[in-house]
């Protein structure tokens, strides 16, 4: 059986590992140029030195004994590695723990899925000005629940529905580069007023190397009423708010990037939905909680589902 799944990310690579082991011919299609999604790094040059940031998931946390297995086998394989009391990082960044995930699935890069077309048993995908990419007799969709409603809307109105009644959280990150050390020796802290919610640095995180970089995640509420405002200005506001918190100086670098759908505020309750007689199915952390294990734990339970 040939499977499809719209979406790279830690819930689409978690049903495709489960599926590849099941002997299910699984193909994964994702927007992004590399594997990342919410688990992104980002590069950049800061006095001509390399200098990168964990700008989306900031850490995930293990609490059931799969997803513990999971983890336990990235930090044995240096793929994730432990940053305080709990938490879990990827190493040497938050994406290489998707990176280990994908390495040996067959994923295609760069691919935006625009419209499911076809019937059951024989699903097209489509991407730019309508080119297939193949013919599957299944369907995963693992994207946030508003990019899920809008593709099966056409094809399945009521998993459509479902997601749609999905509310999530945007998100404002700003990140921060110093040439020189700022002093600040905390390694993550969240205010309890302003617009900064979180800020952490990065570069205490294990196999970070190079500059002094910190990561600045505005509080959800505070994104919502700026989601449309300049990237400068959301960056001058937060770095303000920074630098009263922590007394440190202006930074060298400053980079502002804006999450639309960071962190589902209204999830659906159910780990997974999957309509047998369409073939079509979603997974996600939407489905359960703002978590990555929630991510892992939707797709790990769709595979087996879909082996059934």
């Amino acid at each position: 059986m040939t499977i499809a799944i719209i979406g790279a990310g830690m819930a689409g690579l978690a049903a495709a590992a489960q599926l590849t082991r099941g002997g299910r011919d699984v193909r994964l299609f994702d927007k992004g140029r590399g594997p990342g999604g919410r688990m992104a790094t980002r590069r950049a040059s800061l006095g001509g030195a390399d200098i990168a940031f964990d700008h989306g998931a900031q850490y995930f946390t293990a609490r059931s004994a799969g997803f513990q297995d999971a983890v336990a086998d990235w930090v044995r394989t240096g793929a994730a590695a432990v940053w305080g009391d709990g938490r879990y990082v990827g190493t040497p960044a938050m994406n290489s723990v998707i990176k280990a995930m994908a390495a040996p699935l067959d994923v295609v890069w760069g691919a935006q899925v625009t419209e499911i077309a076809g019937a059951p048993g024989r699903w097209q995908l489509l991407r730019g000005e309508a080119q297939p990419v193949g013919v599957f007799e299944q369907v995963v969709v693992a994207v946030p629940a508003e990019q899920a409603a809008a593709l099966l809307a056409p094809v399945a109105p009521g998993l459509a529905a479902r997601a749609g009644a999905v509310r999530s959280a945007p998100c404002w990150t700003v990140m921060l580069g110093y040439e020189q050390p700022t002093g600040v020796m905390a390694e993550a802290m969240e205010p309890e007023a302003g617009p900064l919610g979180w800020a952490a640095r990065n570069s205490s995180k294990p196999g970070r190397a190079g500059a002094e970089s910190w990561v600045l995640q505005a509080r959800p509420d505070w994104s919502a009423a700026h989601l449309e405002d300049p990237a400068e200005t959301v960056a001058a506001d937060l770095v303000a708010a920074f630098v009263d918190v922590t007394g440190a100086g202006a930074p060298d670098f400053v980079q502002a990037h804006r999450w639309r759908y960071a962190r589902v505020t209204e999830p659906l309750g159910i780990p997974f939905q999957f309509d047998r007689a369409l073939g079509l199915a979603t997974c996600g952390d939407w489905h359960l909680g703002a978590r990555i294990e929630a991510a892992w734990t939707s797709g790990h339970l769709l595979g087996r589902e879909l082996l059934r």
